[in-house]
């Protein structure tokens, strides 16, 4: 007979901590709470509730596993579709070197633009105020100098980040990330500037228009904030390309070149099985710039 955990399912052996009684019960903390609620009701209260919550739990895991599957089969046929168009961009490349240029997938930043709402603007502004308030604090240490992410090591990097423009700001909305520890860095560079002042020098670089759907300050050229008036988020923030670029070009033959397939969606909307996650570009770039593949459609 199959020993299972009353709440989630689990399957238990009969040397498992919590399996013997009336109420076999797996080590997960959610499970034993549920459990532990029995000493303050009644036995068919309990009953009723046990159910209910075990209804609930295993609804959800199933739910979970549904979605495993789902990833597991959209990564499998992305991949699949990708290493199709990397192939063919490749073919089309004369004196293409294999072991000197790498791979890429990445995702799309908003295209279309839209004039800043006075809406966004008030939230960024009080926003801004509240965070500004703060780091004029007495008492509070100035923070270490921030790590941007910027490589010397090769213009790749940057390019890449061109191409994509943008796919991983549009969580940014209206605050752009941006904290105390953020405005305390920025006035150690300039510390005669007076709260007021500090919060002009980011109002006025505020853009006319935005991009759709994207951070407050993500326009059509890219950030509308110098490096060191960005958060700690936006300058070290890598995506999974990103970082596997990084890696590469530390190893050996040097890294000449990256070919890229681009799709729809940004880097958060990618997975979400409603959205269109086609193809929509390809290219190859090297230090000299970026190419677009002549067969993109």
């Amino acid at each position: 007979m199959r020993l299972e955990c009353v709440v989630c399912g689990t399957e238990l052996t009969a040397r498992s901590p919590g399996a013997t009684g009336p109420y076999p019960i797996c080590h997960a903390v959610p499970c034993r709470m549920v459990l532990d609620q029995r000493a303050t009701m009644g036995e068919t209260a309990f009953a009723r509730h046990l159910h209910w919550r075990a209804k609930n739990t295993r609804e959800q895991r199933s739910r979970a596993r549904a979605e495993d599957e789902r990833l597991r089969a959209w990564t499998v046929a992305e991949s699949a579709e990708n290493t199709v168009h990397w192939a063919a961009v490749e073919s089309a490349w004369p004196g293409h070197q294999p072991d000197q240029f790498m791979r890429l997938a990445l995702p799309s930043g908003p295209a279309r633009q839209r004039k800043l709402a006075q809406r966004r603007r008030q939230h960024y502004l009080d926003h801004l105020a509240q965070v500004i308030a703060q780091a004029f604090l007495p008492g509070d240490e100035v923070p270490p100098s921030d790590t941007v992410a910027v490589d010397a090591r090769s213009t790749l990097p940057g390019q890449v980040c061109a191409l994509c423009r943008g796919g991983c700001c549009t969580r940014g909305g209206d605050t752009a990330y941006l904290s105390a520890d953020t405005v305390r860095r920025f006035m150690a560079q300039q510390p005669d500037l007076s709260p007021a002042q500090v919060l002009s020098a980011y109002l006025d670089r505020l853009a006319p228009k935005t991009q759709v759907g994207s951070c407050i300050n993500h326009t059509a050229g890219g950030c509308a904030l110098p490096r060191e008036m960005r958060s700690d988020v936006c300058n070290r923030y890598l995506c999974d390309s990103q970082k596997e670029l990084r890696e590469r070009l530390d190893e050996a033959p040097p890294l000449l070149g990256v070919v890229v397939v681009q799709r729809r969606q940004d880097h958060w909307s990618r997975h979400l099985p409603e959205r269109d996650n086609g193809i929509v570009g390809s290219a190859t770039i090297t230090a000299s710039g970026i190419s677009p593949w002549p067969g993109n459609s």
